[in-house]
């Protein structure tokens, strides 16, 4: 019973650490993701949710004094418009994304697969583009290829352009593979016939709270509004993509069911085990009352043993949910379908604060259970016991 009590609190432990390690990842890796490809808040006018509308944002004073925020690390201004890419057999709806010299293309550069960046604010402006790996196979195309672009104007009717694809980036997430190309931001501007540009892209210091840097900012623009009729807004990422962050808000609620039901195994079995090594050990515990042990001796025997058997399945268990999580994140064994799943592998994240947490209050909870069996000791009488004996 010993030996099933240590193995049943080892699975325990173990399954909550990954589960807590995996939840925590996909946080982490999603949320790096979309501020990668896109920013972690975005200035735009309200019209534009954040993404992309014909109505722009001004470039002025005013709004270049809240980009010298000093919780701002980086700040760029892009361009957006909706179009079609077009070839004999094929169409893909995309959104071309123009931004200049200061857009932060790490993330970008870091995920090319074949050719290079688009040149951006190069003089002469080149006609550059690049798509997703995934984009590219569907319209059949290949880095150094010419590319049709058409575009649905109110005004002017519909809008071709043609662009040389430069390179092919690969995300793993298929929503950003499927929605962004990027070009030099004077591409798209020149089909607004004018200098607009959609909004600011906003990168933010380490430890910076996103959502509460957007609703501050949100306050001083509209004041700005009042004051100067600057109309403008802040998008966290959460704002423009909702229902990503919502379905990651989901998995908190499966970790909190996947973590109390180990956590109601770990108690079942250790009680059950340590109730069962107290019947063993009536004898044993009629004649240590009969040598006037107290009943408080008693259960701090018992208690002992438990955490005995309890140190041994949470060391066995922190190690094997620790090495598990250590191989997945190292070497991502087992992957995802990205369509259900947005990444391409389990995320796993070295989440030290939450482990710790978590497997104090198994060692809480279980102590607390423990007294049951325990107390029970206490109830055995000595001249009973030796009778029976």
């Amino acid at each position: 019973m010993e030996r099933v009590a240590v193995v049943a609190t080892a699975v325990s432990i173990a399954v909550i650490i990954i589960t807590l390690s995996v939840v925590v990842g996909f946080k982490q890796d999603l949320g790096k993701l979309i501020s990668g490809a896109t920013a972690d808040v975005a200035f735009t006018a309200p019209q534009s949710g954040g993404v992309v509308s014909s109505v722009g944002v001004p470039r002025c004073e005013a709004v270049d004094a809240l980009l010298r925020d000093e919780r701002i690390e980086r700040s760029s201004c892009f361009t957006t418009k909706e179009g079609v890419l077009k070839s004999d057999d094929n169409i893909v709806g995309i959104l071309l994304k123009g931004v200049d010299s200061l857009y932060n293309t790490d993330f970008y550069a870091e995920r090319i697969v074949e050719g290079s960046l688009p040149s951006l604010c190069g003089e002469p402006r080149k006609k550059e583009i690049m798509l997703s790996e995934r984009v590219a196979k569907k319209m059949d195309v290949s880095v150094g290829e010419r590319i049709e672009m058409v575009f649905v104007d109110g005004e002017s009717g519909v809008l071709r352009d043609r662009f040389v694809l430069s390179g092919l980036y690969n995300t793993g997430v298929e929503f950003i593979d499927n929605s962004y190309a990027i070009t030099d931001i004077r591409n798209v501007a020149r089909l607004y016939n004018e200098d607009i540009i959609t909004g600011y892209d906003v990168w933010l210091k380490d430890g910076v709270d996103v959502e509460l840097f957007a609703e501050d900012m949100d306050g001083k623009m509209l004041e700005l509004y009042f004051e100067e009729g600057v109309n403008i807004e802040a998008f966290s990422m959460q704002r423009i993509f909702p229902h990503i962050f919502g379905w990651l808000a989901t998995h908190d609620v499966t970790a909190l069911v996947v973590v109390v039901i180990m956590l109601i195994v770990a108690l079942l079995n250790m009680t059950t085990s340590l109730l069962i090594i107290v019947m063993e050990r009536q004898r044993m515990i009629g004649e240590l009352r009969a040598l006037g042990m107290r009943r408080g001796s008693v259960i701090r025997l018992f208690v002992f043993r438990a955490l005995f058997i309890l140190g041994r399945g949470l060391l066995w268990g922190a190690i094997t949910g620790f090495v598990l999580v250590v191989i997945q994140h190292l070497w991502d064994v087992i992957p995802l379908p990205t369509e259900g799943y947005l990444l391409d592998a389990v995320p796993t994240a070295m989440c030290w604060g939450w482990w710790i947490v978590a497997i104090a209050g198994v060692v809480l909870a279980t102590l607390l259970f423990m007294l049951i069996p325990a107390t029970f000791s206490t109830r055995i009488s000595p001249s009973v016991i030796m009778r029976y004996e």
